[in-house]
């Protein structure tokens, strides 16, 4: 059994999901509700966030090819990505989300909350997808793609923990604590958008060599 690979497939996506770099969001955001419905919404919105991960993790490539998309395309695309959403991580920037007020009046209640903005963009966004695509689409048996399932779901679930614990996790790290881990995951991403990239690049030169 190729472990290794698992391995790598869950830190990679624990990475780019950064539920520890999520957690000031998550607070902010579930402020005003009681601990209960914390605890209801957080839950809600892992379920969504798996589902449509695991979603796009295995029909990513039934997309690819009917839309006529080469692999090495896609892998240096989406290791730009990644880079991006590292560097932002590293900087400690913010991505900003546009929203109408419509949208915001569709955002009081709990379930809309879950699914927008929690489970998606937050907690399943691009980068994520991007992701699950890339290590789907990067491996060479069905052990391996059984493997990458696998770990979508073992990943958000240690996700989903941190998120039900966010309160005693962000207290005992701190606002600084906080900051420090999402920058020490950014470094990690950048390495792993750099492998993508020179991956992709690699698969370039021998189709065409």
């Amino acid at each position: 059994m190729d472990l290794n690979f698992l391995y790598y497939a869950i830190l990679t996506l624990f990475v780019i999901i950064n539920p520890v770099g999520t957690i000031g969001v998550i607070r902010s955001l579930l402020e005003d509700y009681n601990k209960k419905d914390r605890k209801r919404i957080i839950h809600k919105a892992m379920v969504v966030a798996t589902s449509s991960l695991l979603v796009f993790t295995i029909f990513g490539n039934a997309i690819f090819g009917f839309l006529d998309i080469s692999l090495y395309s896609f892998k240096i695309a989406g290791g730009i990505l990644l880079g991006m959403i590292s560097f932002q991580m590293i900087f400690g920037q913010k991505q900003k989300t546009k929203h109408t007020s419509e949208e915001e009046d569709e955002w009081e209640t709990m379930e809309n909350l879950a699914i927008t903005p929690l489970a998606i963009p937050l907690m399943t966004g691009p980068g994520a997808i991007t992701t699950g695509i890339l290590l789907y689409s990067s491996a060479v048996s069905a052990e391996q793609k059984i493997f990458v399932i696998l770990a979508v779901v073992i990943a958000c679930m240690l996700a989903y923990v941190i998120f039900r614990s966010s309160d005693r996790i962000f207290n005992l790290l701190g606002t600084t604590g906080t900051k420090v881990i999402t920058r020490l995951m950014g470094l990690i991403l950048l390495a792993i958008a750099v492998q993508y990239i020179t991956g992709g690049i690699y698969d370039f030169y021998l189709t065409f060599v």
